[in-house]
């Protein structure tokens, strides 16, 4: 991306703590599998299936510890910390933007919402963005009122 078209950009960042606990996780679980392993004869695939497993959603879970909201003249993107996933929105297809609170069931990640996707790294705020196609998205942001600013509501 142009560095120079950039409008606005924003990176938020999950609580510390919530990095530790899904790095200590996965030490224990990674200790739990190499015990496993020196106790049972033959689980070597079992061992490695795990340790996959495991790296994958210790991935996964790191990922989305981090969300950088990028506004260009033509586009929002979205990118989560290991670079993907990220999502690309065309300014043109938004109908309207709007502050939103979201319920605390709502989650963080990405999640599945009414009519559209919502993608919150921490908290309840977002941005709840109408689009042409009759879907919303909602963008979760510690910074509401200069994402609205910088999308010129």
């Amino acid at each position: 991306m142009d560095e120079q078209n950039i409008e606005y950009s924003r990176t938020q960042d999950a609580p510390r703590w919530v990095v530790t606990l899904a790095s200590l996780f996965a030490i224990v679980v990674f200790s739990l599998i190499t015990a496993l392993a020196r106790s049972e004869e033959g689980s070597a695939g079992l061992v490695l299936f795990s340790i996959v497993w495991i790296t994958v959603v210790y991935l996964a879970v790191l990922s989305m510890t981090r969300m950088t909201i990028r506004i260009t003249p033509t586009t929002i993107e979205l990118t989560w910390r290991l670079g993907w996933p990220n999502k690309s929105i065309e300014r043109a297809s938004i109908v309207t933007a709007m502050p939103h609170r979201n319920h605390w069931l709502a989650g963080w990640g990405i999640r599945l919402v009414s009519r559209g996707w919502m993608w919150n790294v921490w908290g309840l705020d977002s941005v709840l963005l109408e689009l042409d196609n009759g879907r919303v998205f909602r963008i979760g942001s510690d910074d509401v009122p200069g994402l609205l600013t910088a999308l010129g509501r």
